[in-house]
């Protein structure tokens, strides 16, 4: 009796080792399929940026009804949110201004990351802006009076830093936001407010004057007279606020041409608020790219082919005679 109980013991155990040995290799079994991406050679870009120029592309208009839209509900904004939840939030503001047939277009665009190259530009300008100065970090606003003057020629370095492609900018003094109005940098609102006190001395003075290009966002109702502001921050820090609702209001009373280039320096990133930061440390994957992995099972064969053995043909047996006439047609003929 103990000898088939000792033995059915052992089969149980047997079967139970088994099965640990099937369950361990079926946890560590590897997927198959390979998976590649292209990723693009800048860094990430933030999600709330690209939200505005893709909406500036179908209408230049949409991106500042789209800052106004964000600036008005930053309340909303605060507390605990993942990066799901932030594009869940840039999405519900943006669709509030487009159409149904265009919101899932929208939507499509953002993941793709098709507005990231546009914002590498206006870093390109930004840092650009900077080296046109003297070193922020080594001139105080007090000697060249209300802002950074003194802009010098920077051909050697823009010749270094041109192959540098996508680099962001450093935050010049911890500062996150400012103002090029081509002769004077202003990274206060204070100094800002002086300059535009006295923008009767700039009328009519456009030597010296930033460039403009097709793609800034020049807000509306800008008089061509009036000297060029550009402000370079990021939407969702409260620098750009603060610049944002003093330049506009001094656009509509015609005495700057307000312009927008939206740019969130290296180390600014923890002052762009809960989701203006979503996306700008993570890598840029570049939609539109696949790659194909092909196998093919390659098997030869060695075969002797020197030696011609007899009774074997080279041409097909079941190939017709095309010199026969088949119903009055003779093929050789007619080909």
């Amino acid at each position: 009796m103990k000898t088939p109980l000792r033995s059915g013991f052992c089969l149980v155990i047997v079967l139970v080792c088994l099965g640990l040995l099937v369950g361990v290799h079926g946890e560590t079994r590897r997927p198959k399929n390979v998976q590649a991406a292209v990723r693009a050679k800048w860094s990430g870009t933030p999600l709330l940026l690209e939200a505005g120029e893709l909406l500036s592309r179908e209408w230049k208009d949409l991106f500042w009804e789209f800052v106004e839209v964000w600036i008005q509900n930053e309340e909303d904004h605060t507390g605990s949110y993942t990066a799901r939840d932030c594009l869940k939030k840039i999405l519900s503001h943006a669709n509030s201004l487009l159409s149904d047939s265009l919101a899932p277009l929208f939507e499509f665009s953002l993941y793709l990351r098709s507005a990231s190259p546009r914002v590498v530009l206006y870093r390109q300008l930004a840092e650009d802006s900077l080296s046109s100065y003297p070193d922020a970090e080594e001139i105080s606003s007090g000697d060249y009076g209300p802002g950074v003057t003194g802009k010098f020629d920077n051909t050697e370095s823009r010749k270094v830093d041109s192959l540098l492609v996508g680099k962001n900018p450093e935050s010049p003094r911890g500062k996150c936001c400012w103002v090029d109005t081509g002769a004077s940098l202003f990274f206060d609102v204070a100094d800002l407010k002086s300059w535009l006190h006295g923008h009767s001395k700039h009328d009519g003075d456009v030597a010296g004057q930033p460039e403009l290009f097709d793609f800034d966002h020049l807000y509306f109702d800008a008089n061509i007279a009036s000297p060029v502001a550009i402000l370079y921050g990021a939407l969702g820090t409260s620098c750009f606020k603060e610049f944002h609702l003093t330049l506009a209001e001094a656009a509509k009373k015609g005495k700057v041409r307000y312009v927008v280039r939206p740019v969130l320096p290296t180390g600014c990133e923890t002052k762009a608020g809960v989701c203006g930061a979503i996306g700008a440390g993570d890598p840029v994957n570049l939609g539109g790219y696949g790659v194909e992995l092909a196998l093919k099972n390659m098997e030869y064969k060695a075969m002797d082919d020197t030696t011609v053995k007899k009774g074997i043909t080279l041409e097909d047996p079941r190939t017709e005679d095309l010199s026969q006439e088949v119903r009055g047609f003779i093929f050789s003929k007619i080909l």
